[in-house]
């Protein structure tokens, strides 16, 4: 690539950044109006949890989908499950989760769906300035943007949380930092180029293969004007990295603070450096034929179906490469390196998606190489008035292709033809037309169907089966008007304005925006995540302590209950089992082994139905067992776990008799059960816990069940909390024990947050839940409870 006489540098203007913005903005709010507030995609869902873990515990696992085992994850050395994406992604949607944890009314997952519609947005104003800083008109910069954000994948991908668009912003940023670099001169560009690319690499680490063709295109900017190249390019190349070092030092630092970040990374997860965490089987191994067919010109996942507008590119490229060629060569190699790489990638389609999701990070390359097309359709009247109509055609059949895509879910045609072609993702299913998603979409748009199927948050959120969110909808609209309104007038605009004028319209649109996005991540929270699931989540968030840990069973829920979950304990996300397998039963003594008290949100299953709450409930003490407000009737348990000096022991040996048997001269034959000893937590705070452990001793068998009670009682002898039931937590009761078995009873009391700091007492007997009479005891005629303790319960800390 050599590099040709550029046209008259062109300097940005007021006007142009302005212009720039309003393409921003403009385009934000047609994101917004098509926003989805769920992740529709298993990868999406594993880097989300990778954000989740970093924002409430400052870690980076991602064991709330430990469900799906190494689907989107790979454990490691130390046992967790760590995804295998970038750690590009999480950190970007970082501080919008990071809010969201903070002000309730926000969602987590709702939040982090903002940054793509963000990134992707300000990608279109980079298109914008891209095509300024080529010596462009404002309206054919306008075009060219704008047919990035609404006539590409850009735009359903805007509804995703795939880190393809993140990538795109980060080349297509570089690239506009090197081209801006080579119009000014300012190092700044090539520090804006390699951070941004760094942020594409860490997002994505096969955009290593591109750093190459980035060098190439510095040193060849470095280069413009040098007449001696040519004569002794070996000389050239060592006065340019030589004499050039500051330029070459602006661009490499933070690209090699990325690689670090990068191998921190694989680090921090797998223990190596190199490991990245992919299995064997994820290879470049497909037919290379086969896979670059499929990504261009295939009836399922081609290119040229999915954004037929890009095929101006093709001319597009041919009249930019006469005036830029560094950049023309850049944006094709680039390209190349794409369309090969992911063609020889064992899942060339890129799974559950829509289009070739992996030429997603293209798009503003290709949309810009659209830019000379337009400016010779419209400015220099080339083809006449048919191909004008060709250009527009296009351009409109490719809008209506984003908005059949963004509908509905993908995974609908995905899951159709999983279940009618097998095996999954069988060929027959890419090279026939009749698979293609472009037509099997409308299976799912039929007027029986698409009441259900449609995805756009502002028709989930209707109060009404079929209806429109009025709110949901009318905002982004509103947006969406304005936005073009002045964005219309500001290219249309002949004399400059005022630039204080700029920034208070600017301003105001700006502020405006950011409303609309908080009002409407504030009015979807509740509405796409169900009433039931807030309530466990608020309970959880407004009892937990430090320590604590979660049990999310319900799986498929996963991100409702990150999305409105606003704690900070960890989440463990696995499948129900009636009897745990060997691998559960090993995550079980992990999780009790971690965490001193466990939190478990169950399925729709009573617990002594589940094996992990059989496990538990022999094990651990039962907290708390509720159907918290408003949950619909869900369950929600609280099991604590005893630390090795957490409780003092003590022996009894008092004798429990039956019903109608006066206490205090029970002998040994004549009762039926013994005390043998207790272990008890000595003390306590106000909203934490007291623990206890009966030692049972069964002397007789009996036909009758007893229920045990456990009391605590003031200094005043009043009842403060209690927990009463059959033994071992309804699992043991009376009839079931043998004589001569011991049987270990626990049982914990949750202590109000108010309660006063003092001594306190238990109060333990049996009683018969038929009548309601206590049994007698050993310890006197008139007794018929134990009193253990003292417990001191201090002040609140």
């Amino acid at each position: 690539m050599t590099q040709s006489t550029n046209p008259p540098i062109h300097q940005s203007t007021t006007q142009d950044r302005s212009i720039a913005f309003l393409i921003f903005g403009f385009l934000l709010a047609c994101y917004l109006l098509t926003y989805t507030g769920v992740i529709q995609s298993s990868d999406g869902l594993s880097m989300f949890a990778t954000t989740e873990s970093m924002v409430r515990g400052g870690e980076i696992d991602s064991n709330q989908l430990l469900w799906m085992g190494l689907q989107q994850g790979t454990f490691g050395p130390d046992g967790n499950l760590y995804g295998r994406k970038g750690i590009g992604m999480a950190l970007l949607a970082l501080p919008l989760v990071w809010v969201a944890l903070k002000w309730t009314a926000l969602g987590l997952v709702q939040s982090a769906l903002l940054l793509n519609p963000i990134l992707i947005a300000w990608t279109g104003g980079l298109v914008y300035r891209s095509g300024r800083r080529l010596g462009w008109s404002q309206a054919v910069a306008v075009i060219t943007a704008l047919v990035f954000g609404l006539a590409t994948l850009a735009w359903p991908y805007s509804q995703t949380f795939f880190s393809d668009p993140v990538a795109g912003w980060g080349l297509f940023a570089a690239f506009y930092g090197l081209l801006s670099f080579a119009r000014t001169g300012r190092k700044r560009y090539l520090a804006l180029a390699g951070l941004t690319w760094g942020v594409a690499y860490l997002a994505r680490s096969i955009n290593l293969v591109t750093l190459p063709f980035y060098a190439l295109a510095v040193l060849l900017i470095l280069n413009q004007g040098s007449r001696a190249w040519k004569a002794a390019w070996r000389g050239a190349l060592r006065r340019l990295l030589w004499d050039e070092w500051r330029p070459w030092t602006t661009f490499a630092l933070p690209v090699i603070l990325a690689g670090g970040i990068s191998l921190w990374w694989n680090f921090a997860r797998y223990g190596n450096i190199l490991d990245s965490g992919y299995l064997e089987a994820e290879s470049f191994s497909a037919n290379l034929l086969v896979g670059v067919f499929g990504l261009l010109i295939g009836p399922a996942r081609g290119l040229i179906w999915y954004s037929p507008v890009l095929l101006l590119a093709i001319p597009g490229a041919v009249r930019l490469w006469r005036t830029h060629r560094w950049a023309t060569g850049l944006i094709l190699a680039v390209s190349g390196v794409y369309v090969l790489l992911y063609g020889k990638w064992f899942m060339w389609h890129g799974g559950y998606s829509w289009g070739p999701r992996f030429l997603v990070p293209l798009m503003p390359f290709l949309a810009l190489l659209t830019g000379p097309a337009w400016a010779a359709l419209t400015e220099e009247g080339w083809g006449g008035r048919k191909a004008r109509w060709a250009a527009g055609g296009l351009t409109a059949l490719s809008v209506a292709v984003q908005w059949l895509g963004m509908t509905i879910p993908f995974a609908l045609v995905q899951d159709w033809l999983a279940a009618t072609v097998q095996p999954l993702f069988a060929p027959q299913t890419f090279t026939q037309p009749g698979y293609s998603p472009l037509i099997l979409q409308w299976l799912f748009l039929g007027p029986e169907s698409v009441a259900d199927n449609l995805i756009f948050a502002w028709w989930r959120a209707g109060q009404a089966a079929g209806s429109i969110d009025w709110i949901g909808f009318g905002l982004p609209l509103a947006g969406v008007v304005v936005g073009g309104g002045l964005l219309l007038g500001l290219v249309q605009k002949t004399d400059p304005i005022a630039q204080s004028g700029e920034r208070l319209r600017n301003g105001l649109y700006a502020a405006a925006l950011g409303l609309i996005a908080v009002a409407l991540l504030a009015h979807y929270q509740l509405p796409l995540t169900g009433a039931d699931t807030a309530a466990i989540a608020a309970r959880i968030r407004s009892l937990e302590v430090p320590g604590d840990g979660v049990l999310h069973l319900p799986v498929l829920e996963t991100q409702a209950f990150a999305n409105v979950y606003h704690g900070r304990s960890p989440v463990y996300g696995l499948f129900p089992q009636a009897d745990l397998d060997e691998a559960n039963q090993a995550w079980l003594a992990r999780i009790t082994a971690t965490h001193r008290r466990i939190w478990v949100a169950p399925d729709y299953v009573p617990a002594h139905e589940s094996g992990w709450e059989r496990g538990l409930r022999a094990e651990s003490f039962l907290l708390l067992d509720e159907h918290p407000a408003g949950a619909n009737g869900r369950r929600l348990a609280l099991y604590a776990q005893a630390g090795a000096d957490d409780l003092a022991e003590s022996g009894v040996g008092t004798l429990f008799g039956t019903p109608g048997q006066s206490g205090g001269n029970i002998s040994e034959g004549e009762g039926w059960a013994r005390l043998g000893g207790y272990a008890v937590t000595p003390d306590a705070q106000p909203g934490g816990e007291i623990l206890l452990a009966l030692r049972w001793e069964s002397l007789r068998a009996v036909e009758q069940d007893f229920n045990v009670f456990v009391h605590l009682l003031n200094a005043q002898g009043e009842k403060v909390t209690q927990r009463d039931g059959q033994p071992v937590l309804w699992q043991r009761p009376t009839h079931t024990w043998q004589p001569g078995e011991e049987i270990v009873d626990r049982y914990g009391l949750l202590l109000p947050p108010d309660l006063p700091a003092g001594p306190y007492t238990l109060s333990v007997g049996l009683y018969d839940p038929a009548t309601g009479a206590r049994l007698p005891i050993s310890a006197g005629p008139q007794d018929s409870a134990i009193d253990l303790g003292p417990i001191m319960v201090g002040d609140a800390k």
